[in-house]
């Protein structure tokens, strides 16, 4: 299968046309997607037509998915891969699903010792105008940096809060008080080094709380200043979304959001797929000089975090 590969910016993206993912996919062509991705960081894989099934079987080549079982608010009952991202609540199956609306850079499942790698979204109903997502490289910020601000930057490690959530505050204190048990804060350095393409590229974003060793207020200006410098428009692409795109990111290197620059009375409901991550990050202790616990998630005192409870539904393909 001959893909197309072109480029959607200067800064990340590329759209790949030739290839239909309702298909089974031979290696040689899986192994190319994935080569793309880690080269242009986001794809957009224009009209796919999928359904649940079909994009889970796309998705589940690179790597297992995670199954969100901690995360049930979003899923589909019959496929608990799949999220439902929609600025309305949807019923599928008698379930009815929240409302998810990601209106501020992030880094999906940063507030997660296994903070996401690839991700996908494929476009079922958008609003006539509006309603793009924008998208971060990561590695041009770290590279934009000044020299001593990088050296500062390496020195840092980020403890990320799933209470940062753009719309946690719209939650019931009930699911506040939820999601606060199944993903306690977790650390991870400001500056990481990507495990397949090799270089260096900040990681911060929407859920970075604070710095270790630092206070709130005192990390807050930096922090700001990380998250405004990141997102400059020389390091962006906006995605203007069609209907049944496609879209693959690499978490790893990317942050992104969703622009509410739309009419809230049409809906925008997307299905989303994510990678079941390897650990990345560890579990916050402020009693400890390096922020780390030293001691196993007590089952005793709270459930176990998701991102130690969710397990592979999907066998590796790659």
């Amino acid at each position: 299968m001959s893909l197309q590969i072109s480029k959607l910016s200067h800064a990340l993206g590329a759209e790949i046309c030739g290839v239909d993912l309702s298909q089974p996919l031979d290696d040689a062509t899986i192994a190319a997607i994935r080569k793309a991705w880690v080269e242009h960081l986001v794809l957009c894989f224009p009209g796919q037509r999928l359904s649940p099934e079909q994009q889970i079987a796309f998705c589940s080549r690179f790597g297992p998915l995670d199954d969100h079982r901690n995360r049930p608010l979003w899923n589909r009952p019959d496929h608990p891969e799949v999220n439902i991202v929609s600025n309305k609540p949807q019923t599928i199956g008698g379930k009815k699903l929240m409302t998810l609306v990601a209106d501020k850079w992030h880094t999906d499942m940063s507030f997660s010792n296994r903070s996401a790698t690839a991700s996908w979204l494929h476009a079922l109903q958008l609003p006539e105008i509006g309603g793009d997502t924008m998208f971060a490289n990561m590695y041009r910020a770290y590279q934009g940096l000044s020299p001593k601000m990088r050296v500062l930057a390496e020195q840092l490690q980020g403890v990320h809060d799933v209470g940062g959530a753009p719309d946690f505050h719209r939650y019931t204190p009930e699911v506040q008080a939820e999601r606060k048990r199944n993903y306690p804060p977790v650390v991870h350095p400001v500056v990481r080094v990507h495990p397949e393409s090799g270089r260096k590229g900040l990681f911060v974003g929407g859920f970075l709380k604070h710095f270790v060793g630092f206070t709130e207020r005192e990390s807050r200006p930096l922090i700001d200043f990380y998250n405004e410098f990141s997102t400059a428009p020389e390091f962006t692409y906006r995605h203007r979304w069609k209907a049944q795109d496609l879209l693959m990111w690499d978490n790893r290197c990317t942050m992104h959001f969703a622009v509410q620059d739309y009419d809230p009375t049409q809906l925008r409901v997307l299905q989303r797929c994510t990678l079941f991550a390897p650990v990345s990050g560890q579990y916050h202790d402020p009693n400890e000089t390096d922020g780390i616990r030293k001691t196993a998630w007590s089952r005793t005192t709270a459930k176990q975090p998701a991102t130690e409870a969710s397990a592979p539904i999907a066998a590796a393909a790659m």
